[in-house]
């Protein structure tokens, strides 16, 4: 019998090393293996469906689906949502207004958008991401997040602005998420949406030193966590979780064992229960090894 029911984790810097979108090797076999054993896999991501990646696409051992942040839970076989917290349209035009009285990038775009059916990134957050970088021909003219996405199988579209898309969304909000210039520009977005009654509350993560996702109050891989196990009837002391940084902190919250990754932040290294080798080193597999 294992030691363990359930088995959720991140992807980048958990099980996807650095921007490679492929789980290696040697972590698919340990996750055939849990399965196997009879235990429950979920993926828990701060991406929709549609961005999860190949290496997911239609895994036999794959269960369950923890998408956007923990705002939509899935069966990963049928496509059934069991969850899906959402933010209404004003709320999420009143995120805007607040987030650009701090200015920067978020001021002029640098703005993605996630709803069902919807994964949308504005030209401005399209180019800033790959800043730095070209394409693989060297030019770099033409080349976005948006086409590199597409090219890779991925499920997205780029938006000519955030507000433009907000005005014709015929359903609620799953995630939005912005871009800055600076570091204390993020900080600073963060007070003033913490400060603000107009947006109403809301889970804040920042998921790079100027990066900044958002959803509705209370929402987050942790309590998605929660909810799963809820409504499979597993005790939550019997899951395990593996993060590295950013929104995986909401794990420690949760009674489950929280593993964090060698190369993970000191924040989520200070809230979890252990600590596994690296990415780089397949620590998932080499933790789930020595204690399936």
């Amino acid at each position: 019998m294992p030691n363990f029911d359930l088995v959720a984790f991140d992807l980048d810097g958990t099980v996807y090393v650095e921007h490679a979108k492929l789980i290696r090797p040697r972590v698919i076999r340990a996750f055939e293996a849990a399965h196997n054993a009879g235990v429950l896999l979920a993926v828990a991501s701060g991406r929709p469906l549609g961005m999860l990646g190949p290496s997911l696409k239609d895994a036999p051992w794959l269960d369950w689906n923890i998408t956007v942040n923990g705002a939509c839970v899935s069966n990963a076989h049928t496509g059934e949502i069991v969850a899906a917290r959402m933010m209404p349209v004003k709320q999420v035009q009143a995120i805007v207004a607040c987030v650009r009285t701090v200015g920067g990038t978020a001021g002029r775009g640098g703005w993605s958008l996630f709803a069902p059916g919807l994964a949308g990134f504005d030209v401005e957050l399209s180019r800033h991401k790959f800043a730095g970088r070209g394409a693989a021909d060297g030019n770099r003219t033409n080349f976005s997040f948006v086409e590199n996405a597409l090219a890779s199988g991925q499920e997205v579209e780029e938006i000519p602005s955030v507000d433009e898309a907000l005005e014709h969304l015929s359903t609620d909000v799953f995630k939005i998420g912005c871009m800055f210039d600076t570091e204390q520009q993020t900080q600073d977005a963060m007070r003033a949406l913490e400060a603000s009654e107009a947006t109403g509350g809301l889970e804040l993560a920042c998921v790079g030193p100027t990066e900044l996702e958002i959803t509705r109050a209370g929402v987050n891989k942790g309590s998605a966590l929660s909810i799963l196990c809820e409504k499979l009837g597993v005790d939550e002391r019997r899951a395990v979780a593996f993060g590295d940084s950013g929104n995986d902190v909401t794990f420690g919250a949760s009674p489950c064992t929280f593993v964090a990754m060698g190369n993970a932040t000191p924040e989520i290294k200070a809230v979890a229960n252990e600590v596994c080798p690296p990415d780089t080193e397949d620590g998932v597999a080499v933790w789930l090894e020595q204690h399936l």
